[in-house]
């Protein structure tokens, strides 16, 4: 068993020297007792490396991988002198994601799209890498990229026409409303050198990201784009409502319900939940295959298949299972199933009163990021490796055998859906193993709102959105972040699980009394507001009194041994209105049991 020390140990040094638990790698050896121990396999690629090679250090004293190492500097040194750096920015993916869709057919598209993002990533990489001799790619993930390759003449003129084909792309298929983004700047051999091996050199990053964000500015030039793309009916074969596809709205359907493009994004979300291998190839079509991306008249193709095969370019193992030799690539985030068939938010529901949506990302991680990337490239790398590992591996084998679905997890966020107690107890053990991975350095926020199956899934994702900033927003003693935003009401993920705890005490005296009951929980809550608004309405200052009378109207005094009245007093006082998302779970608990007739 190999433990690898990380990133988050590079600003307080750890006397204990801790370990992240989640990644213990068991590496497969083939013992030779006249020599040592010795790799059964050696394969050289990004995705084999982000679960072992990867991490591990050049030394006992290094918290940067050998991989890297090497690879950063064999690549610079091949590189020459004057050296390109170009980077990738998928932009638009919340609406690639969500945009058109709606909920009732969403559980078997939405985990494709998010899929489709990356897959669509790594496509453009391969093809600048194609373009540009000896180039190869130093940073990947959620829809970025970074590629070092050595200066052309014409470089630029390059990158233009890349750019062009990109947007045409993307015009055509997806109207617009994303795309890619390619920035450069140039650097030199020695300048980056220094820049690999912690010396601050900034210009040529700060130059890049500049160039990115003009390009911002200005997504899409369309004199370059022929007027049959730009200008385009895209209903012209849709001869009634009916035709129109019922996925995106957005296109003609071309078989049975859908258009071509969601069609074959559903064929894609459920291959990636049956199959544990993928391969990405551009030759021509096998049966059943799943089209990518088309760059001129070349298409990308994914093919999957259950067994592992001796090939090993372009070939990744796209589960949550251990590492067997194959490089690891985790697309297939997990997703609750009926017979190998995804469950549709209605089955995700089922008895239930309602699903809850949770938005979680890294608290003031763009500073983190910000100090590496202008530092060290090989601390951003490593940081941005583990960060993706915990949330799109790690994060999601913890979700296995539950109701619930990942609509995208990777790189420092997760969004997923599921039966709302499944939810909240998935949220508490997630903030629980991300404070053992970041060894208490970091923080998670998280916004959690619930709506029925029927919502429509963007109006879903923008609600979400809105809670997670407002959990951002929370601040006690000078302190913000580690927020949780539930039910529109913000506070510290650590009052949450004080008053959870509070309430579990209460309840139980509650129950015993035969005093569980809705009409008694909703005058709580109407008297923790009472205690929020004192300074609104002076009326609002008999909060208590009016507790005292719901308590003896409900509990005679000689049953009343725990006096509830104080313990009741004692945390409305201490958290207000911060109490009720806690007293609705407990409501919607209560009518989940009297639907299905539990006392």
């Amino acid at each position: 068993m190999e433990q690898i020390e990380h990133i988050f140990n590079e600003h307080k040094a750890n006397d204990n020297k801790e370990f992240i638990s989640s990644q213990e790698f068991e590496i497969d050896y083939i013992k030779d007792y006249k020599k040592t121990y010795t790799n059964k396999v050696k394969v050289f690629d990004d995705f084999t490396k982000k679960y072992y090679e990867a991490l591990k250090p050049s030394n006992k004293n290094s918290l940067i991988s050998k991989y890297d190492d090497e690879k950063l500097d064999n690549l610079v040194n091949k590189l020459g002198h004057d050296i390109v750096m170009i980077s990738g920015d998928f932009w638009g993916i919340q609406k690639f994601i969500f945009d058109g869709l709606v909920s009732s057919s969403a559980s078997k598209i939405l985990r494709s799209r998010s899929a489709m993002v990356q897959l669509i990533t790594y496509v453009v990489v391969d093809i600048i890498k194609s373009e540009f001799e000896d180039s190869d790619s130093v940073l990947f993930g959620a829809g970025k990229f970074l590629i070092l390759s050595k200066k052309e003449d014409a470089y630029l003129d390059k990158l233009k026409e890349i750019q062009k084909e990109l947007d045409r792309y993307f015009l055509e298929n997806y109207f617009g409303q994303n795309g890619f983004l390619l920035s450069s700047s140039v650097t030199t051999k020695e300048r980056l050198l220094n820049q690999i091996n912690n010396e601050e050199i900034k210009d040529d990053l700060l130059n890049l990201a500049k160039d990115n964000d003009r390009k911002k500015y200005n997504k899409f030039t369309l004199t370059d784009i022929e007027d049959d793309i730009i200008c385009v009916d895209i209903f012209k074969d849709a001869v009634s409502d009916d035709k129109i596809c019922k996925f995106c709205s957005k296109r003609a359907i071309r078989d049975e319900d859908c258009c071509e493009v969601c069609g074959n994004q559903i064929s894609l979300g459920q291959k990636l939940t049956k199959k544990r291998y993928l391969k990405i190839y551009n030759t021509e079509q096998k049966k059943d295959d799943i089209l990518i991306f088309r760059y001129k008249y070349q298409n990308y193709y994914a093919k999957f298949f259950d067994t592992k095969i001796e090939e090993r370019e372009n070939i990744f193992d796209i589960s949550s299972k251990k590492y067997n030799g194959v490089s690891k690539w985790s697309l297939n985030s997990y997703v609750a199933k009926i017979d190998n068939n995804i469950k549709t938010f209605e089955e995700l529901q089922n008895n239930s009163q309602g699903l809850i949506a949770l938005k979680a990302d890294v608290d003031k991680l763009g500073d983190t990021f910000r100090e590496y990337y202008m530092s060290s490239f090989k601390k951003f790398n490593r940081l941005s490796r583990e960060l993706d590992f915990f949330f799109s591996d790690y994060a999601t084998s913890m979700m296995e055998d539950k109701p619930l679905y990942t609509i995208f997890a990777g790189g420092d966020d997760l969004f997923l859906v599921g039966e709302y107690k499944e939810v909240i107890a998935y949220a508490k053990e997630l903030r629980d193993e991300f404070y053992k991975f970041s060894l208490n350095k970091a923080t998670l926020s998280m916004g959690l709102v619930m709506f029925k199956h029927s919502t429509p899934i963007n109006y879903i994702s923008t609600l979400a959105d809105e809670a997670e900033a407002r959990a951002k927003a929370v601040m006690k003693n000078g302190i913000d972040r580690d927020g949780i935003d539930i039910f529109g009401i913000s506070m510290k993920f650590k009052e949450f699980l004080e008053i959870e705890k509070y309430f579990e005490e209460i309840v139980e005296f509650l129950e015993v009394n035969k005093v569980d009951t809705t009409t008694f929980y909703y005058r709580l809550i109407e008297i923790s507001q009472m205690k929020e608004d004192i300074n609104q309405n002076i009326k609002n200052a008999m909060w208590m009194s009016k507790l005292n009378y719901t308590i003896r109207r409900n509990i005679s005094k000689e049953n009343n041994d725990f006096d509830i009245y104080k313990k009741l007093v004692e945390m409305i006082e201490k958290y207000g209105k911060k109490i009720q998302p806690t007293v609705f779970l407990k409501i919607y608990e209560n009518r989940d049991k009297s639907k299905k007739g539990e006392k």
